[in-house]
């Protein structure tokens, strides 16, 4: 339900008032002369006459009579709904009271747009309410249910978008009081400072056609360009608190095509090519759609290490530069922040309809943008993610969702591993930073297993595997290994029978097998045929197995390797025991650029259809249950030591994974990312509007949290949850996140 807060009590101008009572005043609909105080009639229409609310009385001392004023008390509800009653027996009717129920939350803060309605609670069966969705003709409210054309229960938590009963200390039967519930963050804009609605600024572009969300007090300036093209516009804003040092920037420009993940791989390529500047990509970003439907690439992550220190704002005028391929006449500040030389840039790529690209993001210090505790980490989240971003004509509106956590984030994640000597050092990162990656996922309370699989090719070849045997495509490791003994190692990680996921507890294992996964691969790279055959392995799901996925486990997989697919490179091929995959395997001529040529992809699309419908859920035979995300550390456009994963990075973008680049001197930061976005994808506290992420205000129980991935709470935009961090939160704990957002979108199903 949209949420008119800040909108409350009576907005009439007096336009004169004369010795006998006559009052003539304007609504906004045009003056109101000669309504005078008459016993028997009632001059504001409100169901109470004239006589009852008293031709002299003024209850909230604004200058317009009682009898006249449609909102006697200014609470924010009319007269017409609070009525005449007493509700909590203190002598004042409940239209002259502003606090009927005496619990100490105003009526205005319970029945939030004053509509005399409880949110999105329905009372009859497919009943229209004017600010809610639309709903069957069976249909009622969330947690709602349809009986005998009645919806119930009348009064549900789920369906209140925040809003209580001003008629009752205690709206939910057998709950806790109103004063105590989690609703409070859905108050009116600075009632209750940190506590109710936050405020934000917006500022707009026509040239650009955007209008921004940025924090309050956040500086903002449009730029001269130097001979603009169509299309062209650009700004900068400015974050330069200690904690939160941020340069921002917004570029539009001609869009190529209507691809955003082309024009986030050209987004970052220009980057690259600054002169002087060393850059890494950490994370691809994730395709998606925007709140306004159009094609976005939202939190792309570039490690940038510049020649010599600078600070974030000089950086960010260069990449501005970079990006328009021309100067401006004006610059961005740059006289805050440390002189550092590792940066990192956070940004979002959208694609609109009218042939403009338009790059949004974040300059900040490595160093800042890492730590957790600081604010510059969830600015640069909340400029990259899209939410801030929207279309000149759009406007803006409070939400308020309700939810009880049905339980914690559950996620099985399949890792298949690279085991070729050049990928000796990238195995040994992930093993170095698997300690973190486990306490991160344990942090964000999330519910995880883990399985590791190789690449090796089936007919290996003895040595390489001794006679009588072969690989079985897709096998997981589930012991401990011992180091490779090349070129002898037939280590298959343990009886095939056996084959499990591995629990947070078995960290131990799980490193000895991302240092070994089973078998040796001997230069044959066949990541997308494990990939496909392992998670086959594990289906149909089923609980309490720990050899099938978890019926309501997220399913994650990430692929590790330096090369092309072998399948795809020179069409080395062997038969699947999956009899939907392809026969043979093809060649492309131009792996090693960015983007394929078009007959090349025509035939990687038309491979990698099985992988496709396994990965997107719509398999023949185990449909929904091998939805899975795919996630890539390997070769990306301008990776240094590795081939482009071309089939690898379809899969990527086909299920909204991120790819990142295995050249990368540590990639803790990118296994950071890679579990919170796994962890968000499993939350179950999906919001039912894509939030500006700024504004986000959440509250469990009577206890409001603070945004942090340490101890509080954080928003994942590519799945558009709410995620938990050090904070125990119980099943069925009551959750309320208030927040503000763009109008023109459909309510998240």
């Amino acid at each position: 339900m949209t949420l008119l807060v800040g909108l409350g009590g009576c907005t009439a101008e007096i336009v004169s008032t004369s010795d006998d009572g006559t009052v003539a005043y304007d609504d906004g609909g045009g003056v109101k002369p000669n309504w005078r105080c008459k016993p028997g009639q009632d001059q504001d229409n409100d169901g109470i006459p004239d006589e009852v609310e008293g031709c002299d009385a003024d209850t909230d001392l604004d200058g317009i009579p009682d009898y006249a004023d449609s909102d006697s008390d200014n609470d924010g509800v009319p007269d017409a709904i609070d009525g005449v009653a007493d509700t909590d027996g203190d002598g004042q009717p409940d239209y002259k009271d502003n606090d009927s129920d005496n619990d100490g939350v105003p009526d205005g803060d319970e029945d939030l747009n004053g509509d005399g309605h409880f949110g999105c609670c329905l009372k009859t069966c497919g009943e229209p309410r004017k600010g809610c969705p639309k709903v069957k003709p069976n249909g009622c409210g969330i947690g709602q249910t349809c009986q005998k054309g009645a919806c119930t229960p009348r009064v549900e938590f789920l369906c209140s978008d925040g809003e209580t009963d001003p008629k009752k200390a205690q709206t939910y039967p057998g709950g806790k009081s109103d004063k105590e519930l989690p609703t409070f963050v859905c108050r009116k804009a600075g009632e209750l400072g940190a506590k109710g609605l936050k405020p934000m600024d917006f500022r707009t572009s026509s040239v650009g056609n955007w209008k921004l969300a940025l924090e309050q007090g956040t500086t903002y300036g449009e730029l001269t360009i130097e001979g603009p093209a169509a299309m062209e516009a650009a700004a900068v804003f400015e974050y330069t608190s200690a904690r939160q040092i941020v340069a921002g920037f917004v570029v539009s420009r001609a869009a190529a095509g209507q691809d955003a993940a082309t024009e986030a791989s050209a987004v970052r390529a220009d980057i690259a090519a600054i002169s002087g500047v060393t850059a890494t990509t950490l994370s691809s970003g994730n395709s998606v759609k925007s709140h306004d439907e159009f094609p976005a690439v939202v939190s792309t992550v570039q490690e940038l290490v510049a020649s010599g220190a600078q600070k974030a704002g000089a950086l960010r005028n260069t990449i501005v530069a970079a990006l328009l391929g021309k100067g401006t006449k004006n610059k961005g500040a740059e006289d805050y922040g440390p002189d550092v030389t590792v940066f990192q840039v956070r940004f979002e790529t959208l694609v609109r309809p009218d042939g403009r690209v338009i790059i949004i993001g974040g300059v900040a210090p490595q160093k800042l943008a890492k730590d957790s505790g600081q604010g510059t980490t969830y600015i640069l989240d909340d400029i990259s993610n899209g939410t801030g971003l929207a279309t000149l004509s759009d406007s803006d509106t409070a939400e308020c969702d309700p939810f009880n956590l049905i339980r914690n984030p559950v996620a099985d994640i399949i890792w298949v591993i690279d085991e070729s000597g050049s990928m000796n050092d990238n195995r040994q990162d992930i093993v170095n930073n698997a300690q973190d990656f486990f306490a991160r996922a344990v942090q964000s309370n999330l519910d995880f297993r883990m399985a590791v699989a190789g690449v090796a090719e089936k007919p290996n070849p003895f040595p390489i595997i001794p006679p009588g045997k072969a690989a079985i495509v897709g096998k997981l490791c589930h012991k401990l290994m011992g180091p490779p003994n090349l070129p002898f190692d037939f280590d298959d990680g343990g009886d095939a029978t056996q084959d499990r996921f591995l629990l947070p507890s078995e960290a131990a294992i799980f490193k000895s097998c991302i240092a070994n996964p089973p078998y040796n691969e001997n230069s044959a790279e066949y990541g997308l045929l494990h990939a496909y055959e392992a998670t086959v392995r594990v289906l149909p799901r089923a609980a309490n197995n720990p050899q099938k996925v978890r019926p309501k486990a997220t399913l994650a997989i990430i692929i590790a390797s330096d090369e092309l697919p072998k399948m795809l490179s020179n069409g080395e091929y062997y038969q699947p025991q999956s009899k939907e995959m392809p026969t043979d395997g093809i060649s492309i001529s131009t792996n090693s650029q960015c983007t394929l040529a078009a007959a090349d992809q025509q035939k990687v699309d038309a491979f990698l259809a099985p992988w496709k419908g396994l990965f997107g859920g719509t398999h023949p035979k185990w449909g929904k249950d091998g939805k899975a995300i795919v996630n890539f550390i390997g070769g990306t456009c301008g990776s240094s030591c590795a081939q482009i994963g071309h089939g690898y990075l379809d899969l990527v973008k086909a299920t909204g994974g991120i790819a990142a680049d295995i050249c990368q001197k540590n990639l803790g930061q990118t296994l950071q990312i890679m579990i919170d976005t796994i962890t968000g994808a499993a939350s179950s506290a999906k919001l039912q509007y894509v939030p500006v992420s700024a504004s986000l205000a959440v509250a469990v129980d009577n206890q409001q949290l603070v945004r942090s991935r340490v101890n509080g709470f954080d928003y994942v935009g590519f799945s558009n949850t709410l995620v938990f961090s050090g904070v125990k939160i119980q099943p069925g704990s009551q959750i309320v996140a208030s927040y503000r957002r763009w109008v023109k979108q459909a309510q998240i199903n």
